[in-house]
């Protein structure tokens, strides 16, 4: 089972997953179901793009990654693996 976490602080650990969550998107809440169901040892972190623009905008800067929302980003090392955003985002990711 996945552990889920909301992230609070501009502070990731170096291997992680983050999805960034937009409350007012279907598409994002198909997605939050899918991310929910996720099944892995790496934790997930949550932001919700709109509650957290300072997150969000913090996690595009940092890792280089173009926003979007929703979106989930793999760290390995402290470095972006793999970003799927939209209907790309399953509950099995394809690394």
């Amino acid at each position: 089972m996945s552990t889920i976490i909301d992230m609070r602080e501009k502070n990731l650990p170096a291997t992680c997953y983050l999805f960034k969550h937009s409350t007012s998107c279907p598409v994002s809440a198909r997605a939050a179901d899918e991310v929910r169901a996720m099944r892995t040892d790496t934790p997930i972190y949550w932001v919700n793009v709109r509650e957290q623009r300072e997150l969000s905008n913090w996690v595009a800067a940092q890792y280089g990654v173009t926003h979007e929302s929703p979106q989930l980003i793999l760290l390995k090392d402290g470095k972006v693996e793999a970003v799927w955003s939209h209907y790309a985002i399953s509950r099995e990711p394809k690394v």
